[in-house]
């Protein structure tokens, strides 16, 4: 006779299911400890970056003193603030300038009445440093000074670069610096300006801007900008280390150059479009070599005539010269001239006509 088995039972372990309360009340506990070994984390990271910012804007102050820059701020004014969004280090009555010239004046001397630096303590935002410039500032230059502020004026750049910064970024919109008694201030309608090292070593910049009335300006053009583009690239690792004679020498004799990919320039009656090369000599001054396509060139001459900056020789040769390379759109319009554009031996030449001496350039 067959044995029938027992039946069995499995034991109350082994069915066991944690009540849904249990389960959500341990991972709730879990997320919650989570949460705050994170924060814990986020406000050391905050307070580490805060202290990083505090002593990199002392070290920069410091070593701009040292090397003959004109450069300070209200210490006692400085504060850090931003918890937990940002850090901000906040600088108020700030002065800068660069090294005495040989008249023992400082070229001009930038005063805002307050700078905002700001970082976001994220591993992917820790090296970009924004600094807020549309307080409200004095500009001098030439025994003037220019007052006002900006609606957006915005500098980011990447602080954690050893020489020349790996990333800028500048985008200026209506700024308005007025005089005191001239009726002609500083104005910049928009101005936008981008680099970034490449891979290849290549430095590429993008500059645009538009409308734009400067405080100086080359005589008999005046200072008003309506137009600017200039893109290109410097290569060989261009102000790795910063920039300074040294590292220019070696970067010349590395081979470096600046390419400039596209030039478009609306200077008065002038309009200026092409491409072309620089460098440094022997004396680290610029020479180079450009292909232009010009309109306005005879009113740009007569009025450099009329302003002194150019002989009269010098005008009436230029203007027989370029005239001869002129060339008239058959549908209308401005007569145009393309030539070459020369830098060479601190003059600059349009053809083989030398317009204009060029100042040295103290590095």
């Amino acid at each position: 006779m067959a044995r029938v088995p027992h039946p069995t039972k499995k034991h109350p372990a082994l069915t066991y299911q944690e009540p849904t309360l249990v389960k959500v009340g341990r991972y709730s506990l879990t997320t919650f400890l989570v949460l705050v070994v994170l924060s814990l984390l986020y406000v050391g990271a905050w307070f580490l970056t805060s202290m990083q910012l505090r002593s990199g804007l002392q070290d920069w102050f410091a070593a701009r003193q040292a090397n003959g820059y004109l450069a300070h701020y209200a210490e006692r004014s400085a504060r850090i603030s931003g918890f937990p969004f940002s850090v901000k280090a906040t600088l108020q009555d700030v002065v800068f300038a660069p090294p005495k010239n040989e008249f023992a004046q400082h070229p001009w001397v930038w005063s805002p009445s307050e700078l905002t630096f700001s970082i976001t303590p994220l591993p992917w935002t820790i090296r970009t440093l924004n600094i807020d410039l549309s307080a409200r500032q004095t500009f001098s230059i030439n025994n003037q000074s220019y007052s006002g502020t900006a609606e957006t004026a915005l500098l980011s750049l990447d602080w954690m670069s050893k020489g020349l910064p790996d990333e800028i970024n500048l985008s200026i919109q209506k700024l308005a610096l007025a005089h005191k008694t001239l009726p002609q201030g500083v104005d910049i309608q928009k101005l936008s300006f981008t680099s970034a090292r490449q891979s290849d070593g290549n430095y590429a910049f993008d500059l645009t801007g538009e409308r734009a009335t400067l405080p100086v300006g080359l005589r008999g053009l005046g200072q008003r900008l309506d137009d600017i583009i200039l893109r290109g690239h410097l290569n060989e690792n261009f102000a790795h280390d910063g920039i300074s004679p040294s590292s220019l020498i070696k970067w010349r004799d590395a081979g470096g150059i600046m390419e400039a990919q596209r030039m478009h320039i609306q200077y008065g009656p002038l309009l200026l479009q092409g491409n072309g090369t620089m460098a440094l000599d022997g004396d680290l001054q610029p020479v180079g070599a450009f292909s232009a396509r010009i309109q306005g060139f005879f009113e740009t001459v007569n009025s450099l005539q009329r302003a002194g900056v150019v002989r009269g020789p010098d005008a009436s040769m230029a203007k027989v010269v370029l005239g001869m390379l002129a060339k008239q759109p058959q549908n209308g319009g401005p007569a145009t001239i393309s030539l070459p554009l020369t830098i060479q031996n601190r003059a600059f030449f349009a053809g083989p006509v030398q317009l204009i001496d060029l100042p040295i350039l103290n590095w």
